[in-house]
């Protein structure tokens, strides 16, 4: 009976680790994107980089930003993370 125990012991110990090792990533790290705005439409936000092809970035609904300002030519500041398909921002700048 001892041995089971102790078997359940390591088996549930085990099981934890995945739920500890997702915990620890819970704020991904962030980039930082300059540009110019070359569309802005539904949430999505098409920035330019001078030396790269233009990034795609989704500005969440309660992110605070002056979306009036997200027109065509604007520049931008974007800290934004990698969630599984695009960039996510958490923070913009509008440069003026």
């Amino acid at each position: 009976m001892p041995k089971i125990r102790s078997v359940l012991l390591v088996i549930i110990l085990l099981a934890a680790i995945p739920v500890l090792a997702q915990s620890e990533k819970s704020t991904p790290p962030t980039t930082q994107i300059a540009g110019v705005v070359q569309s802005f439409s539904a949430n999505i936000l098409d920035v330019k980089p001078s030396a790269s092809p233009a990034v795609w970035v989704t500005i969440p609904d309660h992110l605070r930003v002056d979306r009036s300002a997200l027109k065509p030519g604007a520049d931008v500041s974007v800290e934004a993370y990698w969630a599984d398909s695009c960039y996510v921002a958490t923070a913009v700048t509008i440069k003026k």
